[in-house]
């Protein structure tokens, strides 16, 4: 479940599970998601998620230039649950994967293969053959 400052109830979406094992480690702190660089947006399970070094707030991943990791974030993990941003007020998310198996194929498409290495071993990545 993720808090904001925002009085009011939220609908439940989604309900994909993304684990593959119930051996997982969630983030100690929790984090703060940043409203403004996020943009009112619905983001799903399995959201690949980064914390940016200059303001300490947590933004959705994405690669940097030529397909390298993006410099100035660290932190990187994976959202366990749905969170609707409005784009104003910052959420505070506390299931947030930093250890886990997950099923690839549930995972949305943020999660580039450079994400993937950022977080391998402690990430696995699940895949039927």
């Amino acid at each position: 479940m993720s808090y904001t400052l925002k009085h009011g109830r939220t609908e439940f979406k989604g309900g994909i599970n993304i684990l593959a094992s119930r051996d997982l480690q969630w983030t100690e702190h929790g984090i703060t998601l940043d409203a403004e660089h996020t943009g009112a947006k619905y983001l799903p399970v399995g959201t690949p998620v980064c914390r940016n070094l200059d303001t300490g707030k947590y933004e959705v991943y994405a690669d940097g230039e030529g397909g390298e990791a993006p410099e100035g974030y660290d932190d990187f993990a994976l959202l366990n649950v749905d969170v609707n941003v409005d784009g104003k007020h910052d959420v505070i998310i506390g299931e947030v994967l930093i250890k886990a198996s997950v099923y690839e194929a549930k995972l949305p498409d943020t999660v580039t293969e450079k994400f993937k290495e950022l977080t391998r071993p402690l990430i696995r990545y699940i895949n039927h053959i």
